[in-house]
């Protein structure tokens, strides 16, 4: 009876995750670009009409690539086209192409830029790291102010994805520095960009009041310079944080106003995207029906688009609802199409998500060893990535199979090794759910002090962070312990 709370966890876990997927990339436009470009960013817009924002923010600066000479335009064009088919590989090996033809140094720049951030969208954080690195030393080298802010950018997506979310918001904020200057053209965009970029990074600290004032800095920025497409992204984080907060409604609405401007402007990525948030909502308020209705139009979206990555996730939001509709052989194969997916397209983090959603199900199914196998092999793709966010998340998993399965002591253990990660990051989010955790293990064990000084833990640190949805779960946890201490 007491681990239906942890399966509680475990579901809003999962939600959380599924919204990192869909909107935890931040802005996804091309920008850092000149005005006497405009020509050549529209047939670039036009080249990446299918893809989904991820792949749209790899092209964020360009610099002069679009018109450069024949040698270093031509592999180039092939990148993009290669981006337009999800092709990874084939778009890296044409900009590595592109690099080697290349002598101006800002196009050298663009150019390790847009190949950073393949390799941080499909995990490969060292190699995106080393390309930011090099293009940030190219740029302070020749006095490139837009490459340097880009590089910087790029710099703190590859720490927040990795967890160094102190670094990450350091490299953000000489971004905004560079770009409050206004010393390259299109600086607004990227201050924008930065600005959302550390509301997520301080949303995944906790301080949900901070990740809300940056991103309406970040949306009050694009609707001055008139960018509806950055300006629906901005809702769209806006509602994620007003729904971590408790605001459905405000989150909800948030939501459909994103929603609202990508269907005028004819974004479709956007408008799968703001579906699947408008259906995440949903399924929180109660509405499965709802939920399902919303993930399913999603979906269809991302199918008709051609965008892999999106029905990935699409497929993974519609299993959570039906795992919460009960429908557990619906969920255990919506998670498969999408793990299918994921290893089609190169995707490991996408494959460890969707392991992690399985294992959640075959638990529910009462298959234990299954349950655990999947969690495993999730974590091995997560430490192999070197992703200490999905780590934890899996240590957590892997406690709650240990603990259905009367494995009190490697749950505990389990538990508290997720819980040294999250604190190590800094996650105060995922520190108090496997303190909450560790005392339900406690209080199967006997040790109901024990379990009462977590558990109390846990509820301080959701009421810092003023999560209503968190506090009503740990109180409840917390009123069972005392009831079996007034029993002696």
């Amino acid at each position: 009876m007491y681990w239906v709370s942890i399966w509680g966890w475990l579901v809003d876990i999962g939600l959380i995750l599924t919204i990192v997927g869909v909107v935890g990339t931040i802005v996804g436009v091309i920008i850092g670009l000149k005005q006497k470009q405009k020509k050549e960013i529209k047939e670039v817009r036009n080249g990446v009409q299918a893809l989904q924002t991820d792949v749209t923010q790899i092209l964020q600066y360009i610099d002069g690539l679009p018109q450069a000479e024949k040698q270093v335009k031509d592999p180039f064009e092939a990148g993009v086209e290669a981006l337009a088919k999800w092709d990874l590989d084939k778009a890296i090996k044409h900009f590595r192409k592109a690099l080697d033809q290349a002598t101006e140094p800002t196009q050298r720049s663009a150019l390790l830029i847009i190949m950073g951030n393949i390799e941080n969208d499909r995990g490969n954080y060292d190699h995106a790291r080393a390309h930011f690195r090099d293009a940030l030393h190219l740029s302070e080298k020749v006095g490139d102010t837009a490459g340097r802010c880009w590089a910087l950018n790029g710099l703190g997506l590859v720490d927040r994805k990795k967890g160094k979310l102190e670094e990450a918001e350091k490299y953000h904020r000489e971004g905004i520095a560079l770009a409050r200057s206004g010393r390259f053209d299109q600086a607004g965009e990227a201050l924008s960009a930065h600005q959302g970029n550390i509301g997520i990074v301080l949303a995944e600290k906790g301080d949900l009041e901070g990740a809300l004032q940056s991103f309406r800095d970040a949306l009050e920025i694009h609707r001055r310079i008139g960018n509806l497409l950055g300006e629906a992204s901005d809702l769209g984080n806006i509602g994620n944080v007003l729904r971590r907060k408790g605001d459905l409604d405000g989150a909800l609405q948030s939501h459909q106003e994103a929603l609202k401007i990508d269907r005028r402007i004819g974004n479709p990525l956007g408008e799968a995207q703001d579906l699947g948030n408008i259906g995440i909502v949903l399924a929180q308020k109660g509405d499965l029906d709802g939920a399902l209705q919303s993930q399913r139009e999603a979906l269809k979206i991302d199918q008709e688009i051609g965008n892999p990555l999106g029905e990935g996730q699409d497929l993974g939001n519609i299993g959570i609802v039906l795992m919460e509709k009960g429908n557990l052989d619906g969920a255990l194969q919506s998670f498969q199409d999408s793990l299918g997916i994921h290893r089609r397209i190169g995707n490991p983090l996408g494959e460890a998500n969707a392991l992690g959603n399985i294992g959640s199900v075959l638990m529910l199914k009462g298959d234990l060893e299954g349950a655990l196998k999947n969690h495993k092999e999730s974590l091995k793709i997560d430490r192999l990535m070197g992703n200490p966010l999905g780590e934890a998340q899996d240590l957590g998993n892997i406690g709650i199979v240990l603990a259905e399965k009367g494995d009190m002591e490697g749950a505990l253990q389990s538990f508290s090794d997720s819980l040294d990660i999250q604190r190590r990051l800094g996650n105060p989010i995922g520190e108090a759910r496997q303190l909450d955790n560790i005392g339900l293990v406690l209080m199967y064990k006997g040790d109901l002090e024990g379990a009462l000084k977590n558990m109390e833990e846990a509820l301080a640190i959701f009421h810092k962070l003023g999560m209503p949805r968190e506090i009503g779960m740990v109180e409840d946890n917390i009123k069972i312990v005392i009831e079996k201490m007034s029993k002696g």
